[in-house]
């Protein structure tokens, strides 16, 4: 848990290309989302399957997406994740998509997410124990370095 979560490495379907002959933007969500259930489950407790066994999981928040290259249909790629930041509710995470060829990064998300009770629909601390794992992971990753898109506001620049 000291460096960045890294899933499997995957190809790009051709169900996932556009018309521009490239991934459609939803699908780097898609992917991101997919892989960070799976950090969530297997190295805080929080994924699908918490969500099944507490009657309660994670929502997002906000999201905010940064696309900085294109991957073509067939093209492996894999995500990696840093746990920014965290309280009794609440997750902040950012994730850098890559292309396995190379490393080169493709797109990097910033997102924040909250517990929620399923029954009330409202927001719920998270379990205790949870709690402590996201401390540690946010305490571990503090000195790594972040892609420099994390933080940015969203806007126009006007010189």
């Amino acid at each position: 848990m000291s460096g960045w979560v890294r899933s499997p490495v995957r190809s790009v379907p051709e169900d996932w290309i556009d018309y521009n002959g490239h991934m459609n933007l939803a699908y780097y969500v898609m992917a991101f989302d997919h892989d960070l259930d799976d950090l969530l489950d297997r190295e805080i407790g929080a994924g699908p399957s918490f969500s099944k066994s507490h009657n309660q999981g994670p929502f997002a928040l906000q999201n905010h997406v940064h696309y900085l290259d294109e991957l073509l249909q067939g093209e492996a790629f894999y995500c990696k994740f840093l746990m920014l930041d965290g309280d009794a509710k609440r997750v902040h995470i950012a994730g850098s998509m890559h292309r396995a060829s190379d490393d080169t990064p493709v797109c990097v998300m910033e997102q924040v997410l909250i517990n929620v009770d399923h029954e009330s629909r409202r927001s719920a601390p998270y379990p205790q124990d949870i709690q402590d794992r996201i401390s540690a992971m946010v305490a571990a990753h503090t000195e790594i370095e972040r892609p420099p898109q994390i933080g940015r506001p969203i806007g126009l620049k006007r010189t």
